[in-house]
């Protein structure tokens, strides 16, 4: 069940919906480093705030885009969600705004006006927030495909499954290029055991097991933390022969990139990210399969388990080795 904040959000955006209205979702992309999360807060620097700075000066009107949820500071995306109504005269307007080759007949209204959001939320500057020169931006956000929907759709509510992705760079830090994935993987200093991390992985996939040790509990949260999660661990090809002619970080290398794939209907908070930092646990021989079995079979039986977690099982892995790759729904974005 939704927490209580999202049904009335929920609530409150489908009662302001006018007649002629068009609803539109973005498929977006984003880098979040230098971002204090999605969700947009005061006296911050947010996507949300900045995906809607940007409509809000094509619009000339206030915006609130509804999206599919959220990310923590650091984390970031390469096919998030989110959806933005316009009026009637404001599609007419933007379809005739659009390419040359969206201009023809067999195109609707609606089709032309996506072709145009598209365009001017593609690889748009962003100020980082982090720099004394306003005129040093870059472009941190980039939409990668905007359609129209109904309105029924919600990109939350409609969601059928996310897939998460999340990148660690282990091995040698005395390596010349290991900096390259500093800000997309977390940097382990050990070698990893990767038959161990697959076979953890394997334990948590395919069947219904209580995540609620695995995540952290927010007051009001009323869903059932019994998932059916997909984990998948595997080792990503980065090293290439020495040659003069390709660039540094291309070279061979000693460091090992490993990638963790999670997919579920939805995710507790911090849970994806404490299931990786259990997985890489196990890796470092901090822990073991036996141990993550018995944790796993205590919650499943009993949700108010007493049962003492390691404490290796309790870090959280961090944000910046995260990304949000995915979201399905029943009709293509």
């Amino acid at each position: 069940m939704p927490h209580q904040r999202d049904r009335n959000a929920r609530a409150s955006a489908s009662s302001t919906i006018e007649d002629g209205t068009q609803r539109f979702a973005i498929r977006f992309s984003f880098d979040g480093t230098t971002y204090q999360g999605f969700q947009s807060q005061p006296y911050q620097n947010t996507i949300q705030d900045q995906l809607e700075h940007r409509l809000r000066g094509l619009l000339k009107r206030h915006v609130r885009i509804i999206a599919w949820g959220r990310t923590d500071t650091g984390v970031h995306a390469q096919g998030a969600v989110a959806t933005v109504d316009l009026t009637k005269d404001e599609v007419e307007r933007f379809a005739k705004t659009a390419g040359k080759d969206y201009l023809d007949e067999t195109n609707s209204n609606e089709t032309k006006a996506a072709r145009f959001l598209f365009s001017v939320l593609k690889e748009f500057a962003c100020n980082t927030g982090f720099t004394g020169n306003p005129q040093v931006r870059y472009g941190s956000i980039s939409s990668k495909a905007v359609v129209a929907v109904p309105l029924d759709f919600d990109a939350r509510y409609s969601a059928l499954w996310k897939r998460y992705v999340y990148y660690i760079c282990s091995g040698s830090f005395y390596d010349q290029s290991p900096f390259v994935w500093s800000r997309y993987a977390w940097r382990v200093r050990e070698e990893l055991d990767l038959t161990a991390m697959k076979e953890a992985a394997n334990l948590l996939s395919g069947e219904q097991h209580n995540f609620s040790w695995m995540s952290v509990t927010q007051a009001g949260e009323l869903r059932d933390p019994r998932r059916i999660v997909k984990l998948t661990v595997e080792e990503v090809p980065v090293q290439l022969e020495n040659d003069d002619t390709l660039p540094y970080f291309l070279r061979a290398q000693n460091t090992n990139i490993y990638k963790i794939s999670g997919s579920c209907d939805f995710f507790l908070y911090k849970m994806m990210r404490r299931i990786v930092g259990i997985l890489v646990a196990i890796g470092q021989v901090k822990s073991d399969v036996a141990m993550l079995t018995k944790c796993v079979d205590a919650f499943d039986k009993d949700e108010k388990c007493k049962e003492k977690i390691p404490h290796a099982f309790l870090e959280t892995a961090p944000a910046k080795g995260l990304c949000l790759e995915h979201i399905e729904y029943s009709i293509p974005i």
